[in-house]
């Protein structure tokens, strides 16, 4: 393929593919229980793989400035809870849900947080709930609710630094749900 086939990206437009796919990674992860030996802190498990990704390709600077950065990465999963200090006014658990997976980094520009739960309710409702929630803490939704079949939704703030992603996966009468939040240090609460 030539580059003049490739459509130019829009701003927030990688954002909107590479998080829903992180997500349905994080949740497919979580649901084989699949794990990994901490080798780095960044890699400490499955479910920071995806987040760690995340991080590197939402970083509006890239990894140069990253890299030059005074803070020191951390990076925390969990499975079945939620890590210590998840920023849970920023992802809240669905009532009933029950958590999968959990992980927290915090990192300069851009800290990444996401959360895998399960819970008895269809995919539409989810994205109801998440809807508000989000619009309640001033992200804007961005157009459309699924991404290749894939219920989904994309919300943005700060001029397009900050995004939480919201995926779900159905299976029977349970929906998986992932959220990924990349946010600014200031906003995990």
């Amino acid at each position: 393929m030539t580059s003049s086939n490739i459509a130019p990206l829009r701003p927030g437009r990688r954002l909107r593919w590479a998080l829903p796919a992180g997500a349905v990674l994080a949740a497919a992860m979580a649901l084989t229980g699949c794990s990994g030996s901490p080798a780095t802190p960044a890699a400490s498990s499955s479910a920071g793989a995806p987040a760690a990704s995340m991080a590197a390709s939402s970083s509006p600077a890239g990894s140069a400035t990253a890299g030059a950065s005074s803070a020191t990465p951390t990076a925390e999963t969990a499975t079945k809870e939620l890590v210590a200090g998840f920023p849970v006014k920023l992802i809240p658990l669905m009532k009933g849900a029950e958590v999968q997976a959990s992980s927290l980094q915090r990192t300069t520009p851009i800290s990444v947080a996401s959360l895998t739960e399960t819970v008895t309710a269809k995919p539409a409702d989810v994205l109801a709930y998440y809807t508000k929630v989000y619009e309640g803490q001033k992200f804007t939704a961005l157009p459309g609710n699924s991404v290749d079949g894939t219920p989904s939704k994309t919300f943005v703030r700060a001029s397009g630094q900050e995004s939480v992603n919201v995926a779900i996966v159905q299976t029977g009468t349970t929906s998986t749900v992932t959220v990924g939040a990349s946010v600014l240090p200031a906003s995990l609460k």
